[in-house]
């Protein structure tokens, strides 16, 4: 298929790129040790904490955030040429997003069925836990999703309120967090990633400046940051990990806030220079477009394939017994990666085609109000959140939750008689902005 001259081809490809930088920090990151006989799992950051610095390079959730920002600004304009209702492109969006994840919930419910009925339900829970990890991401996202509407609306009409609004909330949830007061800081998970979202707003909108501008304000970011972070309460690492007084992640913290800009900005900066060879390469192009097919898949699955390799593992007592972090656990690694991407290529070749469906499939029409769709869309957003609990009955309950919503709400709605060719895959990239 033809892509438009026009299309800022940057977008797709830092959203391929950022879910192929998750899986593999995630891979790079886990650690599998033996503790009193049973496997536990950990963060590589909890054992050699020095490995701070590498997460600004892993951090890429507020490039993802950013860049969907863009394409949600993008939809939601077409959309509105489309006379589609923002209850329908809510559902549209959702459905899309929703579809991988429900073929993963069933996975693991089917998997938690058969373990109860071995005996080894506690594992398999462990896993299904771990599996889940990368699923914040969607809670939040699903939350944003069904608010564009009426953020990008009001960013509109006024983009300096929406801002300063958002900017004045976050500070106020900063400031309670640090004055110890319980709640009101975990308003920062919206608020917070909420802030990168309009950010892509005003990328798509024109409202950033560009060239050495550009380049002066992220850099302008940078300095910000780095002084938060060497000055300021903040620590290093722009992950969570256990120990930390102050994380930047749960909730998103004044330094995630900056670097996140920072990083964005930095893109945004660099989009024309890879738009152009995007455009120059159709290789590099086919592959962008071919990422963005599967990219779901990857991150919802990856962490399935590293739970699989851990589980074979440590029941054929392979579960190296060095410290994590050392050169010797460093090359204890290597035979793990290659086998988590060894699994994780045959899972996603037979689960893309779900991702593949949906991504082609037709508007989703929801026949009720407004109301009753943000309403599901907090129901999921809270039963995706669930699934990662280490409680086992919460777990059931965000798995079933999540099940419950994506087929009892957001399925069987079809709006659009036909879905496009199913070998068109550069359709199955501009979709994602449509």
């Amino acid at each position: 298929a033809h892509t438009p001259t026009a299309r800022n081809r940057a977008v797709d490809f830092y959203r391929a790129a950022a879910m192929a930088v998750v899986a593999a920090g995630h891979w790079l990151g886990m650690v599998a040790v033996v503790d009193h006989g049973e496997l536990a799992g950990g963060n590589l950051l909890d054992f050699s904490p020095e490995y701070a610095w590498v997460t600004w390079v892993g951090q890429v959730m507020p490039l993802f955030f950013f860049v969907g920002g863009f394409a949600s600004a993008t939809s939601l304009r077409s959309a509105e040429r489309k006379g589609v209702r923002p209850a329908d492109w809510i559902a549209t969006r959702l459905h899309r997003m929703v579809t991988p994840a429900a073929a993963l919930a069933g996975f693991w419910a089917i998997a938690m069925v058969l373990g109860a009925a071995v005996g080894g339900f506690g594992v398999v829970a462990l896993g299904a836990a771990a599996a889940a990890i990368p699923l914040w991401f969607l809670a939040n996202y699903t939350i944003d999703t069904a608010l564009a509407p009426f953020t990008f609306r009001w960013f509109r009409s006024r983009p300096w309120l929406l801002a300063g609004s958002l900017a004045v909330l976050f500070a106020l949830a900063e400031a309670a967090r640090f004055a110890g007061i319980p709640v009101i800081p975990q308003t920062n998970w919206v608020i917070g990633w909420l802030g990168f979202q309009v950010a892509g707003f005003a990328w798509q909108d024109g409202r950033l400046p560009t060239g050495r501008a550009l380049a002066a304000l992220a850099a302008t970011c940078w300095v910000l940051v780095i002084a938060a972070v060497g000055l300021g309460p903040w620590p290093a690492t722009m992950l969570h990990h256990g120990g930390l007084h102050h994380s930047p992640t749960h909730p998103p913290s004044l330094a995630l806030i900056l670097f996140g800009l920072a990083y964005s900005f930095t893109a945004a900066a660099l989009a024309p220079a890879v738009t152009r060879w995007l455009e120059r390469s159709s290789r590099a192009w086919q592959v962008t477009i071919a990422g963005n097919v599967v990219a779901m898949s990857v991150y919802l699955w990856h962490m399935t394939a590293a739970v699989a390799v851990a589980g074979v593992a440590y029941a054929t007592g392979l579960i190296p017994g060095v410290e994590p972090g050392t050169t010797a656990w460093w090359w204890t690694k290597i035979p793990f990666l290659v086998a988590n991407l060894a699994v994780l290529v045959p899972i996603v070749r037979r689960v893309a085609p779900i991702e593949r469906r949906a991504l082609l499939g037709g508007a989703t029409e929801w026949r009720s109000g407004i109301g009753s769709m943000l309403v599901v869309a907090a129901l999921l957003s809270v039963s995706v959140k669930a699934w990662s609990s280490p409680d086992a009955g919460v777990l059931i309950g965000g798995l079933a939750g999540t099940l419950c919503v994506w087929r009892f709400a957001l399925t069987g709605r079809d709006a659009s008689p036909a879905a496009p060719p199913a070998g068109d895959m550069d359709h199955a990239i501009a979709v994602t902005t449509k």
